[in-house]
């Protein structure tokens, strides 16, 4: 096989507008320089042009531009297939925001789909995100029916005044703000409320607070030196 990679993305999202072509290869683009995408570069007339030519980096492609929907930074994404703990913890992320949902900031969900996909995510011995493709749960994808300039965080974001405790934990995780997150872990516990189901992430939320209250502990001892 041997696919332009704009040609590719209208084959697996079946897509046929040239704006909606465009904002899906400027986000491949961003996963073939940080290198989670394999593709090969041609010198067309007056720029390179990117082909995709195995199967593993059509799939690979398709599932980095899905889980992008939910993670805007090129950087996690890429974690995911590469690290275990993070792909535990986003799987955790993705099913808290979509499970048993119909619909998420405007965007509409098959919920269906969204089960598989949490299942699939969550199969770490036997689901290859390089070979095997994951559910999709959108009707349309997020970065097109939302634009190139907002994704599901940003959206998520925008309404966080109606969200519950739960919601706005996952919004404050996904900003990596860990003082607000550990707030809402607190509240959490004091409710009782689905703490066993969110257990994961409130590790999570408390790791990363470890880790940063560490780094700033560093930052001020070199600053005293």
């Amino acid at each position: 096989m041997r696919y332009k990679i704009p040609e590719l993305l209208r084959k697996v999202f079946n897509i046929s507008s040239a704006e909606d072509s465009k904002i899906l290869k400027d986000k491949a683009m961003s996963f073939v320089r940080n290198g989670l995408v394999q593709a090969e570069a041609e010198q067309g007339i007056h720029r390179k042009q990117w082909f995709i030519t195995s199967t593993s980096g059509e799939v690979t492609l398709y599932n980095a531009l899905l889980l992008n929907a939910f993670f805007p930074d090129p950087k996690r994404v890429k974690s995911i297939f590469d690290d275990v703990k993070v792909r535990e913890e986003s799987a955790e992320i993705v099913r808290s925001l979509i499970l048993d949902k119909q619909a998420l900031v405007g965007v509409a969900l098959l919920s269906s789909k969204s089960q598989l996909l949490i299942g699939c995510l969550n199969d770490i011995e036997t689901f290859d995100l390089r070979h095997k493709t994951l559910p999709n749960p959108f009707q349309t994808l997020p970065q097109l029916a939302l634009g190139s300039n907002i994704g599901l965080l940003q959206a998520l974001l925008a309404q966080t005044a109606s969200l519950d405790v739960h919601d706005s934990l996952l919004s404050a995780y996904l900003r990596q703000d860990w003082v607000e997150a550990m707030s809402h872990c607190a509240r959490i516990k004091e409710l009782h409320a689905q703490s066993e189901t969110y257990r994961e992430l409130i590790e999570s939320v408390e790791r990363g607070y470890q880790e940063a209250y560490e780094f700033d502990q560093l930052i001020s001892l070199f600053k005293n030196q």
